[in-house]
């Protein structure tokens, strides 16, 4: 029974977690719902509209990006003609190249919302318009507002669902150039206005170093050794834990781990060893062996004397708290087993622990 039990630290919401890291680029491809938020005089949207996208992305925080974005979109819209006629249908075709700057609201999260605000580029052709004298190609610019979220796979993938209001620079892409119609856009202008949505997926290719605005470990990160070599990420709630059994050849129990060159308990590690003791009262017959580790900051004579410190941590809690001592076999290796490379000091405060291995 005992070789199947293991305890191993868990999410306790729905809630996605993320590594937020100091810059990175991404590129991202889509398509796109557009549709003419309002049109002059007696026309109404038609229904026939499309569009599709091509985006780079430079973050330069945590939070801020800049986004050059092409696009293009098809979109059609109807006029009444005068004394009982049938409906005439123009179209217009427009190409966009668009600099946005976005501010996500939750950069460590993988489910972010963000806010869009930028200015593009716009060339578009009509046909069929209702003033015939527009049945042309243009230039023109545009400004954008918008909102969106991001729903991340993970570090590298996202899903991007976006809506954004468009206020153009002229009157001339609905195909009617009548002024004194309407009041429109962004700064109550006669300017046409659309909306897009835009669904697409964007891939960060480069990313810089890890950030600290995210909980840094020990407080949020914890590691558990699924089966094998088969690691597995988690980031618990502050001042949350909870406990559960799983079955593996590999029983391990990661979730205590200290800060830069400390052997005291963390707050976050009373609950998981509290946990641990549960689970040693329920099995009496269960034996543990647990051993210290550290970074690889300082000498190995240094980090050897702080391993040993820190499994007496672990050990004297879980005797103090009702664990018979001659259950608990105590090893320490300082520098010697890092489970992730001491590159950076994410990676040191994973190393930075005690295991509890259920003993053979």
């Amino acid at each position: 029974m005992r070789k199947f039990i293991v305890l191993f630290v868990v999410l306790s919401n729905a809630a996605l977690f993320s590594q937020a890291f100091e810059t990175k680029w991404g590129v991202g491809v889509g398509g796109i719902y557009p549709r003419f938020f309002s049109v002059t005089g007696t026309g109404f949207s038609g229904d026939e509209n499309y569009g599709a996208y091509f985006s780079i992305e430079k973050y330069f925080n945590e939070q801020v990006s800049l986004r050059g974005l092409f696009n293009f979109v098809h979109m059609q819209s109807n006029y009444y003609l005068p004394e009982g006629g049938s409906a005439q249908t123009h179209t217009v075709n427009q190409f966009a190249l668009n600099l946005d700057v976005l501010y996500k609201f939750l950069p460590c999260d993988l489910v972010s919302p963000y806010f869009v605000f930028g200015m593009g580029a716009t060339n578009f052709t009509n046909d069929n318009s209702f003033n015939p004298d527009v049945d042309d190609t243009f230039f023109g610019y545009q400004v954008n507002l918008g909102a969106g979220i991001e729903w991340g796979f993970n570090e590298d993938l996202a899903l991007k669902t976006e809506a954004v209001y468009r206020t153009a620079s002229n009157n001339k892409i609905d195909g009617n150039e009548r002024l004194n119609e309407n009041s429109k856009g962004l700064f109550g202008g006669n300017a046409d206005t659309y909306a897009t949505i835009d669904v697409g997926l964007v891939w960060y290719f480069s990313k810089g170093d890890a950030s600290d605005v995210c909980d840094k470990c020990p407080e949020g990160y914890r590691e558990v050794l699924v089966r094998d070599t088969v690691f597995v990420d988690r980031i618990i709630e502050k001042n949350y834990v909870d406990t559960v059994i799983v079955k593996t050849k590999e029983p391990y129990l990661f979730g205590v781990n200290f800060a830069f060159d400390k052997y005291e308990l963390n707050t976050e590690s009373y609950a998981v060893l509290d946990r641990a003791v549960e689970t040693l009262k329920q099995y009496p017959d269960m034996d543990i062996v647990i051993s210290g580790h550290t970074d690889n900051k300082g000498s190995n004579e240094y980090n050897q004397k702080l391993s040993e410190n820190r499994v007496k941590a672990v050990f004297d809690y879980l005797v103090s708290n009702g664990v018979k001592s001659e259950r608990i076999l105590k090893n320490w290796f300082g520098e010697d087993q890092p489970i992730k490379a001491n590159d950076t000091d994410i990676n040191r405060a994973f190393n930075r622990r005690v295991e509890i291995k259920i003993k053979d």
